[in-house]
């Protein structure tokens, strides 16, 4: 996932975001393709670094995992 100002998305994916990250770096947001909802939360430093978790719901396969973010070059 790449964020630019406060737009999110995923390169080369026709997918909806929503929600984002708040002014103290608190990450809340659900990715949307199709019927498939992956919620994420975390969080993320000034420098650009963090993690956080995700977890499907709404599709055939539940799962779950984490995330990890470093702010690209």
């Amino acid at each position: 996932m790449q964020i630019k100002d406060s737009d999110a998305s995923i390169p080369g994916e026709e997918i909806d975001i929503d929600g984002g990250v708040s002014a103290g770096g608190a990450v809340q947001a659900t990715i949307i393709k199709g019927s498939n909802r992956v919620p994420i939360a975390g969080s993320l430093t000034a420098k650009g670094s963090g993690s956080g978790t995700w977890r499907t719901s709404g599709g055939l396969v539940e799962c779950s995992g984490s995330w990890s973010a470093k702010r690209a070059g």
